[in-house]
């Protein structure tokens, strides 16, 4: 886990070092679809999200997923973005935001409800003026310490409005 951080930190330096801000402009609104692996819950989930720019530099973006096993039932976010341009069609955008979710983990235990922290990376490739597509790896630390925190591998599609 400690090498999947420590990679995903130098990747966002990197790509930092070869991006400018201002991907999205203010005001714009996607609305998408997105699936994805719940890793240590060893689960499915897809939902629903929007994302809005609320500046030409950072973006928000509520969603919800439905958890796809026995005793998980929802997991409800807000992240933030801020889209880095990395040629004419492609974002790379750094993650960070807030869940409250209801995970069981990989053993059986029932977790129930939990509030989490959410960091991870995303990039998105723009197929035309109105459809895109995306990928994101996030970390979600998951509140009281009780909980197993989880690892989010999700694709997702979404329309520009």
């Amino acid at each position: 886990m400690k090498r999947l951080i420590t990679f995903a930190l130098v990747l966002c330096l990197v790509l930092l070092s070869f991006s400018k801000a201002s991907a999205q402009e203010s005001g714009d609104f996607k609305f998408g679809f997105r699936a994805g692996y719940y890793f240590r819950a060893n689960a499915f989930g897809a939902g629903v999200y929007g994302t809005y720019g609320l500046t030409n530099w950072l973006n928000i973006e509520p969603g919800v997923n439905m958890i796809l096993k026995k005793h998980c039932s929802v997991d409800v976010y807000c992240d933030f973005q801020v889209p880095l341009e990395i040629a004419t069609y492609w974002t790379v955008y750094p993650i960070v935001g807030v869940s409250v979710n209801d995970i069981t983990s990989h053993n059986g235990a029932v977790d129930g409800w939990a509030g989490g922290l959410n960091l991870g990376l995303g990039t998105r490739y723009e197929l035309n003026s109105r459809w895109s597509a995306n990928l994101q790896v996030k970390w979600m630390g998951r509140f009281p310490r009780q909980h197993q925190s989880a690892v989010i591998a999700a694709v997702g599609i979404d329309y520009n409005f």
